[in-house]
């Protein structure tokens, strides 16, 4: 009897698929892995250096931008003008310029980075004050100041102003006005001026100002010591006899003259300093008689500042 045998032979490909495979990283791998690590943390360093960078310039330019001043420079064009220049890097909100605490003009600066405006100097000592305000808000202010000599005359004559002056050019018209008050205009249509006003009690600022036919302007503010003025007031007492002197004045009567229907220009004077009135009434004594017709008296007074005053007065008695 046969036996038959069964050896079972070793199986080449189940051998191998039970083999397990193992790579071999050998020293050129490594280096390529260090390598590209490397080169990541670089180009993120870079990124945030540059990141870093970046918000530092744009914070630069921002602090810049909002550090951005107008040039703001006056251009001389004759004695009494000037050529107003704003320049701006940024856009123009408004220009407002003024004199002293005068009215304020405003120029609109409709966003744009140049403006000029022609200004005409006052006379006598002023400050130009000028407002520049950007898109933002941002004002910045300029101040100059300016003399030029007026050509307008005041003259001081006891309590009345006069106010001379001469052009070649035609005046329209002139006002005046005493401290803050209301403005009183004058129409001129002359190449000169000549006009009286009357002086204020007391120390008043008093302004003129004189335009021409070109809206050309001169003025002058000049502190006056306005002084009293007596008050003469002339009757004949109820005899119709004598004429009666009535005198008065705000401060001190000092004397008065009268002269009685210029007979020999005979002058008569009573003097009142030593009597410290403000207020007198006087009687013409007997022997400086109406008389039969007209009469005629003239009288001058004089208060203790030097003010005068006169008056002529005529009575026909029956």
């Amino acid at each position: 009897m046969n036996q038959i045998l069964s050896t079972d032979m070793p199986n080449d490909n189940n051998k191998n698929r039970n083999k397990v495979k193992v790579r071999n990283y050998g020293p050129a791998n490594i280096t390529s892995i260090l390598k590209f690590f490397g080169i990541a943390i670089l180009i993120f360093g870079l990124l945030m250096i540059g990141s870093g960078a970046y918000s530092i310039v744009k914070n630069q330019i921002e602090t810049k931008e909002q550090n951005l001043e107008p040039t703001i420079s006056i251009e001389n064009k004759t004695t009494t003008k000037i050529l107003l220049k704003v320049m701006h890097q940024k856009a123009i909100s408004k220009v407002e310029y003024w004199w002293n605490n005068g009215q304020k003009v405003t120029i609109n600066g409709n966003n744009g980075q140049y403006i000029d405006k022609e200004v005409t100097i006052p006379t006598g000592k002023n400050t130009l004050h000028v407002l520049v305000q950007d898109i933002d808000g941002k004002k910045i202010t300029y101040d100059k100041e300016y003399e030029i000599q007026s050509n307008i005359n005041i003259e001081v004559i006891e309590n009345r102003i006069k106010i001379t002056y001469e052009s070649d050019t035609l005046i329209s018209y002139m006002t005046y006005r005493w401290n803050d008050g209301e403005e009183v205009k004058i129409d001129i249509n002359d190449t000169t001026v000549s006009e009286e006003i009357d002086a204020i009690r007391g120390l008043h600022e008093l302004t003129v100002i004189v335009v021409d036919e070109n809206n050309n302007t001169d003025t002058k503010v000049q502190k006056i010591n306005g002084v009293s003025k007596p008050k003469i007031s002339i009757s004949v007492d109820n005899e119709e006899k004598h004429f009666v002197v009535k005198l008065s004045d705000d401060e001190k009567l000092s004397k008065f003259e009268f002269i009685l229907n210029g007979e020999n220009n005979q002058v008569y004077e009573l003097s009142l300093e030593e009597m410290d009135l403000k207020e007198l009434e006087y009687t013409l004594p007997d022997g400086l008689d109406l008389k039969q017709g007209e009469n005629t008296i003239k009288v001058k007074v004089y208060n203790s500042n030097g003010v005068t005053e006169e008056k002529e007065e005529s009575f026909v008695k029956q």
